[in-house]
């Protein structure tokens, strides 16, 4: 696993005004030293959100990447 990979996807459909359907996608970097940190964007590029997403603190992280998939130790501060 390379530095930057995008390692888990998280896509889900929120409505806005009107009606209009906003996609919110979540994705898993991994990073240089084995860690790794959640990123969020709207839209549906995986690319995007991860150089331009907003970083997530581990709670939201966890929220997106449910069961234990995401160890806190592991992630990147």
């Amino acid at each position: 696993m390379a530095d930057r990979d995008i390692i888990g996807i998280n896509k889900r459909t929120y409505y806005g005004p009107d009606w209009e359907p906003v996609q919110v996608i979540v994705v898993l970097v991994s990073g240089a030293i084995g860690d790794y940190a959640a990123y969020i964007a709207a839209g549906d590029s995986p690319e995007w959100c991860r150089d331009y997403g907003a970083k997530l603190c581990f709670a939201e992280a966890c929220l997106h990447f449910p069961g234990g998939q995401l160890k806190q130790e592991l992630y990147r501060r």
